[in-house]
């Protein structure tokens, strides 16, 4: 019996914390950044770097600094992965949230990033063939061009980018995506208290 699978395709986007965002220090860009600069370090394989630089180059990008970080590109490869294998494509496969996936693996979220099944830092997508497909589709989403392209103000601190691509042909949407775009806690995050129900600066 010949099964044939159509891939289909899906998205889902990350929310923004209920907080502006601690004022940085001017050095921030600098200062916080690690120095990844080699593509090698933003994917694994080749689709999950052309995302990556449509990301960073688009002329509509509002971030001056995008920098490739290697623990991001391996953690969203791993999350392709895991929704190729579960034929999925949402933020909780795996039964982590994004944010609490990316702190297991070290990378040091702001305190004020929500918890256990929170998201301010993941874009997924599944059914498209090329890197200049989705990304597409990921700009003619309202909520994941605001994340990958740094329209908030929340979201233009995050710096440091991995992107992650799984194909598998057997699975329902066959192509898999995730982007992580993310930042790091500093100093300054410790003048914004946070409660269950949001944020406030002091």
């Amino acid at each position: 019996m010949l099964f044939v699978f159509f891939s289909a395709s899906a998205l889902a986007a990350p929310t923004p914390a209920d907080t502006e965002p601690p004022q940085l220090n001017a050095d921030y860009n600098t200062q916080n950044i690690a120095n990844h600069n080699t593509i090698a370090d933003c994917g694994l394989n080749e689709s999950a770097q052309q995302l990556a630089l449509l990301i960073i180059q688009d002329p509509q990008q509002q971030r001056t600094t995008l920098s490739c970080h290697p623990l991001l590109a391996q953690a969203a490869a791993d999350k392709a992965k895991v929704m190729a294998q579960k034929g999925m494509v949402n933020h909780y496969v795996g039964g982590l949230g994004a944010n609490q996936r990316l702190r297991m693996l070290g990378y040091n979220l702001p305190p004020f990033y929500s918890g256990a099944i929170g998201n301010q830092v993941e874009a997924v997508a599944g059914g498209y063939s090329t890197a200049a497909e989705v990304w597409e589709a990921f700009k003619a989403s309202t909520a994941h061009r605001s994340h990958l392209l740094g329209e908030l103000p929340f979201y233009r601190q995050q710096l440091h980018i991995g992107v992650g691509f799984h194909y598998k042909w057997s699975s329902p949407h066959i192509e898999y995506w995730t982007v992580y775009i993310a930042r790091e806690a500093v100093a300054e995050d410790a003048n914004v208290t946070c409660y269950d129900i949001g944020c406030i600066p002091h």
